[in-house]
Order: C-alpha cells, then sequence, then structure tokens
C-alpha cells in the first residue's frame, strides 16, 4: 500500500513529488469540471425566454399576494368587528352609523383617520384630510373607494391591501413597500 502524504502513523513510507504531481493531476481536472458545470447551471438560469421569466415573475407576485391575503385573514380572525369585502380585496367593517347625507362620486369627504398595519404599528394618528371622492390623486384609492356610498358621521375600519393603498413602492416615507394597512376613518 503507497500513502501519498507522511502522516505521524507512518513517517517512513516513501514520499515524492511525483506522487504529489500524479494526485493533483487527478484532481485538477476534477476540479475543473464541476466549476465549469456549475457556471453552465447559473447561465442556464439566465438563459430563460421571455415567457419562462413571465411566468417567474406571475408566480413571485402569486406567492406575495397570499401571503398577503393570509396575513388579513388573521388579522379579520383575531378583530371583534364583522368584515364585509368589496369587490377589490378591501374589508369593510362599519362601527357607527351616521345620520348625514350619502356621499358620491366628485363630493368633498372630510375624515378623521388613523393608519396602522395589520400588526398594529402606527403609520400616523388623527390626520383630518379632505378629498373629492374617486377624484383625488393624493388620497389612496382604498379610502376612496370606501368613503363612496358611506354618510357623514359614519365610523370605519379600513383594511386595504397594498394594491389599493401605496402598492409596490410604499410612501417613500413612513410605510414600507407592499404593505397592507388598517384605517380608522371617521367621516366628519
Amino acid at each position: 500500500m503507497i500513502r501519498l502524504f507522511r502522516t505521524k502513523s507512518y513517517p517512513d513510507y516513501p514520499y515524492s513529488s511525483s506522487m504529489k504531481l500524479t494526485a493533483l493531476s487527478f484532481m485538477l481536472p476534477l476540479f475543473f469540471s464541476t466549476s465549469c458545470l456549475t457556471q453552465v447551471e447559473e447561465n442556464k438560469e439566465f438563459k430563460l425566454t421571455e415567457y419562462e421569466k413571465f411566468e417567474r415573475m406571475i408566480a413571485q407576485n402569486r406567492a406575495v399576494l397570499e401571503a398577503e391575503r393570509k396575513d388579513i385573514e388573521l388579522f379579520i380572525d383575531s378583530s371583534s368587528h364583522k368584515f364585509l369585502r368589496n369587490g377589490l380585496g378591501m374589508h369593510i367593517s362599519l362601527i357607527e352609523r351616521g345620520n348625514g347625507v350619502v356621499l358620491d362620486t366628485g363630493d368633498l369627504a372630510r375624515v378623521n383617520s388613523r393608519v396602522t398595519s395589520l400588526k398594529g404599528y402606527d403609520f400616523s394618528q388623527s390626520k383630518i384630510s379632505e378629498f373629492l371622492i374617486l377624484r383625488d390623486n393624493e388620497t389612496i384609492w382604498g379610502v376612496q373607494e370606501a368613503s363612496l356610498g358611506s354618510r357623514r358621521g359614519d365610523s370605519l375600519i379600513l383594511i386595504i391591501p397594498a394594491h389599493l393603498a401605496h402598492g409596490l413602492a410604499g410612501d417613500l416615507k413612513t410605510i414600507p413597500p407592499l404593505t397592507p394597512l388598517v384605517y380608522y376613518l371617521r367621516i366628519l
């Protein structure tokens, strides 16, 4: 039996530089072939067709939306309020019915709001704002949509998914990207 390297157990075994070279000559091709295979596999991922990229993007978006839906369901299940889902994916709970007039498209709505995350982190409190229903570019779409058909004096809790709130970018100040919001809204 020939050993390639000296060990404490067998210090007198013959050890030559030709044995070193023989061992290296077997190891180098193995090393290069494995590194080339890894590069081929990495390059294969970059050579996706446009259709494959599109399908991958759709799958990622579906996963994000599914996670958001689960988070919203957990919030609703832990709440003592009854929420109704509208056709856009927003959930609305009427806490108190007001006696004022019903708001319609283009009406000036004045609201007092508190905005939190699903986990209760406060983004803003007691913010009074005015907007024209479904005509204002500064107010998020979900709040405008929920105000449509509400009465002056109504108190609502809105769960607004990210696509109806600040979307992919967040508000670029305090609200992170892809964040569903909880609005505690009083229509004045």
